[in-house]
């Protein structure tokens, strides 16, 4: 079964806390032609500014880490019950929540939603164990920026992107702990799974979606990370 694993981010799919409709529309019709390539597709989804604010409510209620990450992860299973319940035109069965229930699901669906899976785990490397555990030919991380830059080009514009990164160069980038609600485009995680599996990355902006297909076709959009 041919496979292709994509992530897309909270802060993709939303404007603040409002649902992008138009966005979201156009990333299933992507997702459609997607299925020409492909047999299998399993579309991890963030939580996006709702997660935040959840968890910052929380966290000043008091509430510890993993209680703050839990919460979290319900939000982004709302948004892949969402997703999914516009893709397929149906009310979704529970929304996958472990690398075992997606391989189950896949062959059933062949485009299957999901969000986070446990506490202290990014939806990031959600997508690359899901990526590994299917075989997935592809891993495509659909973000809020063009690729991986040197620096935050948010705050520094004259950031040079990487057209190629190695992992070993993203692990010095992004090495360093995470918080709930905070977790950065890549985190350490997430480069040991890619590194393992060695699936073909590509990080790319998730708009217009039509990037999302691009990677999935191979052609080099984005910053290709390479195991």
């Amino acid at each position: 079964m041919r496979a292709a694993v994509v992530k897309v981010g909270g802060h993709v799919l939303f404007n603040g806390l409002e649902l992008d409709v138009e966005y979201a529309k156009s990333l299933c019709a992507e997702l459609r032609r997607a299925l020409e390539l492909y047999d299998g597709l399993v579309v991890v989804v963030g939580g996006g500014e709702l997660a935040r604010k959840y968890v910052a409510w929380g966290r000043a209620l008091g509430l510890n880490e993993s209680a703050l990450d839990t919460i979290g992860l319900r939000v982004a299973a709302v948004n892949a019950a969402l997703l999914w319940a516009h893709f397929h035109g149906t009310s979704p069965p529970e929304v996958p929540s472990s690398v075992s229930e997606v391989v189950a699901a896949v062959p059933v669906w062949r485009v299957v939603f999901v969000g986070g899976f446990q506490p202290a785990q990014s939806t990031t490397t959600v997508a690359a164990l899901v990526a590994e555990a299917v075989g997935a030919e592809r891993l495509v991380l659909a973000t809020d920026v063009d690729g991986v830059y040197e620096d935050d080009p948010k705050r520094n514009p004259k950031a040079r992107k990487l057209e190629v990164a190695t992992v070993d160069e993203l692990e010095r980038m992004f090495s360093g702990g995470v918080r709930a609600g905070e977790y950065r485009l890549l985190d350490p995680l997430t480069l040991a799974v890619i590194k393992r599996s060695r699936v073909e990355t590509r990080v790319v902006s998730g708009k217009p979606p039509s990037n999302i297909t691009r990677a999935l076709m191979g052609e080099p959009v984005g910053t290709l990370i390479r195991p």
